[in-house]
């Protein structure tokens, strides 16, 4: 086969490959984007009603046994 034959078809099929691969990828770290954004809200909860670090700091200078959020 001649070299023009390879110099028209092997873009076609490599592009395509190529371009599908780019989409692949995206939408891989568009879900785990998005999956970082997800905040266990019984989680959350449960910290803020133990307080976080400065809270804990604030109550010990108060001398204060529990903080409300």
């Amino acid at each position: 086969m001649s070299i023009e034959f390879y110099i028209l078809v092997i873009p076609f099929c490599v592009i395509p490959v190529f371009l599908v691969s780019l989409d692949y990828l995206n939408k891989n770290a568009e879900i785990k984007r998005k999956s970082f954004n997800i905040i266990d809200f019984d989680k959350f909860v449960e910290r803020k009603q133990e307080g976080d670090v400065i809270d804990s700091d604030i109550a010990k200078l108060l001398d204060i046994d529990k903080i409300a959020a």
